[in-house]
C-alpha cells in the first residue's frame, strides 16, 4: 500500500547524529587547552608553549585532558619516552594516566592533577565560544533526525557550557565522561558510540554520523565500524583550528560543517 511504501521509506532513511563537544560544537582553544598548558606549567615550574601541548595531545591521541595533562608532566618532568606514552595510549585509553604512574614508578599521583587541572580550568572557562548554534540543531531536530552528544567532559562542565549556550535540551541523548560507570569503555572505547547509538534507538539501516575533532575519535569511529560491523556510520573530521585528520568527510572551517547540516 502507499502507506506501507511511506513508512518503509522512512524507516530506511532515518538519520542519527553524534556530536563530539570540544573543537566541534563549542571553541576550547582558549580553556581546556589552556588549562592543559598551565597544569603542565605549574609542575615543570617554567613556560611551555601552547602549540607544543596541543601537539603532544592530539599526536598521543589521549582523550581526557587530566590525563594529557599527566602524560606531558611525565615526559617533561620525569623523562618518560615519549615512545612509551603513545604506546600506553594505544593500549590503555583512559587508563594511560595510572599505567605511566605504575610502569615509571612516578611520584606525582593522577588525582593531584587533576586537581590541579580543575583549578585551572574553572578560572577560564568562561572563554568558551561557540561554534555551532542551538538553531542549526533545532532545525534537524525539526526535520526529525535523532541527535546525540558523546563527550569525554565531567558532566558537571558539560551541564554548566550547555546551560550557557542554551544547547541543554536540543539532543535526544547525551554521553559524558560520568555515564557510562567502567572507565575503560568510556570513550574513546568503541562502546561508548555503541552505547550512544543505542540509546538513541539507532537502526542497522540508519544513516549514522560521528563528529569529531581528534585522532582518539577517529579510531573509536573505525574501531566501532570494525567491532560491530557497521557500515552505516560515517566519520566527519573537523579540523578548524589545524589540519590533524582526515575522516570519511572532512571539513576545515565551522561555516563548512553548518551548510553540511543544515542541508543534510
Amino acid at each position: 500500500t502507499p502507506l506501507g511504501w511511506r513508512v518503509l521509506f522512512k524507516t530506511v532513511m532515518g538519520k542519527v547524529l553524534v556530536f563530539d563537544v570540544d573543537g566541534v560544537i563549542i571553541d576550547v582553544s582558549q580553556t581546556y587547552h589552556v588549562a592543559i598548558q598551565k597544569t603542565v606549567e605549574h609542575y615543570l615550574e617554567k613556560d611551555i608553549p601552547l602549540e607544543e601541548v596541543k601537539g603532544y595531545k592530539f599526536r598521543w591521541g589521549i582523550n581526557n585532558d587530566y590525563y594529557a595533562s599527566y602524560a606531558i608532566i611525565a615526559l617533561k618532568k620525569y623523562g618518560v619516552p615519549e615512545g612509551e606514552i603513545k604506546k600506553l595510549s594505544v593500549e590503555s585509553q583512559n587508563a594511560v594516566a595510572l599505567r605511566l604512574k605504575e610502569s615509571f614508578n612516578l611520584p606525582l599521583t593522577v588525582e593531584e592533577v587533576t586537581q590541579t587541572f580543575i583549578e585551572h580550568f574553572e578560572r577560564l572557562k568562561d572563554r568558551e565560544k561557540l561554534l555551532l548554534e542551538p538553531f542549526v540543531f533545532e532545525w534537524l531536530k525539526r526535520k526529525g533526525y535523532k541527535l546525540g552528544v558523546l563527550t569525554g567532559r565531567p558532566r558537571t562542565d558539560l551541564e554548566y557550557s550547555f546551560k550557557k549556550f542554551n544547547l541543554w535540551d536540543k539532543f535526544d541523548v547525551i554521553v559524558d565522561d560520568d555515564t557510562i560507570g567502567d572507565i575503560s569503555l568510556r570513550k574513546p572505547n568503541p562502546y561508548a558510540l555503541r552505547h550512544t547509538l543505542a540509546l538513541l534507538g539507532a537502526k542497522p539501516d540508519d544513516e549514522k554520523y560521528y563528529f569529531g575533532d581528534t585522532v582518539a575519535d577517529k579510531l573509536m569511529a573505525q574501531g566501532y565500524k570494525e567491532r560491530y560491523g557497521d557500515s552505516k556510520l560515517t566519520y566527519v573530521q573537523c579540523n578548524f583550528a589545524e589540519k590533524r585528520e582526515e575522516g570519511d568527510i572532512t571539513f576545515y572551517t565551522p561555516k563548512e560543517l553548518k551548510n553540511f547540516l543544515l542541508e543534510l
